[in-house]
């Protein structure tokens, strides 16, 4: 049977979850994150090498480690949500949500009927590989399966009202690094132009009783990101944490051996 997802628990009580990307394409780093204590971390399928293929021992590694699997798609179709699905991962973010109709389609693609249109193969891991209560099983997924997409150009933000009216939509992650693009200062994040517009749009995606999500690079931009209502934050990706422990240690050495 389907495990508790424990994000989704903790995100429909009104709480906050902290986790990260993973886009170096290994079970090993991302089981050391999960081992971390995140509650949750991402396999990116848009930006890194990971594979359907190679996701799914990544899946294994991070439910091993305590957390919760999710995974993002870039291009993506009923048929690659479907799957991504059948890996075995306990949310997903769809990337370049710009409607209302869009997010509807994700929806239906994560759910079964009657709550969507998902495709039924009883064997997959999800199901324990077995037709058996079977019904309770679909429903079971339906409701542990947490879905979540992303907005991240001005037309969906234009939309965005819309689109967190979606029935069975439970995220919406804010690509801020857009947002901050839109506004003709890249990368100024703590720029209160760039502040005024995530307010707003997590008040809208809050309003309509979902969790707004978004990326924090430090400890402050993650104080700002908590002020502004955000409940479920991912901290940099995998591959940038690395390198900057490298470089501080780095730091160090060049320091003393001056």
């Amino acid at each position: 049977m389907q495990r508790e997802n424990s994000v989704k628990a903790t995100l429909k009580a009104g709480g906050s979850v902290f986790g990260s990307w993973s886009i170096c394409s290994s079970a090993m780093v991302a089981n050391v994150m999960a081992e971390a204590g995140l509650d949750f971390v991402t396999l990116d399928l848009e930006h890194g090498p990971t594979t359907f293929e190679t996701a799914e021992s990544l899946l294994y590694a991070i439910e091993a480690g305590g957390s919760t699997p999710m995974l993002r798609l870039g291009e993506w179709s009923e048929a690659t949500i479907l799957r991504a699905l059948e890996l075995g991962t306990q949310g997903i973010l769809v990337s370049h949500i710009s409607s209302a109709e869009e997010a509807a389609r994700v929806v239906r693609a994560c759910k079964y009927p009657p709550d969507g249109e998902r495709g039924l193969s009883p064997f997959i891991r999800r199901h324990g590989y077995s037709e058996v209560d079977l019904a309770a099983k679909l429903r079971e997924a339906n409701e542990q399966m947490l879905t979540g997409v992303l907005v991240e150009d001005a037309e969906g933000l234009n939309n965005l009202d819309a689109i967190a009216g979606t029935p069975g939509l439970d995220l919406i992650y804010l690509g801020i690094y857009d947002i901050s693009l839109a506004l003709g200062i890249p990368g100024s994040l703590e720029d209160p132009r760039v502040l005024e517009v995530v307010r707003e749009a997590v008040h809208t995606i809050e309003g309509r009783g979902l969790a707004a999500g978004a990326v924090a690079r430090d400890r402050e931009h993650l104080r700002l990101l908590l002020d502004a209502g955000f409940r479920y934050i991912s901290y940099l990706v995998d591959t940038a944490i690395i390198r900057a422990g490298f470089e501080t240690a780095l730091g160090w050495h060049r320091e003393l051996v001056a």
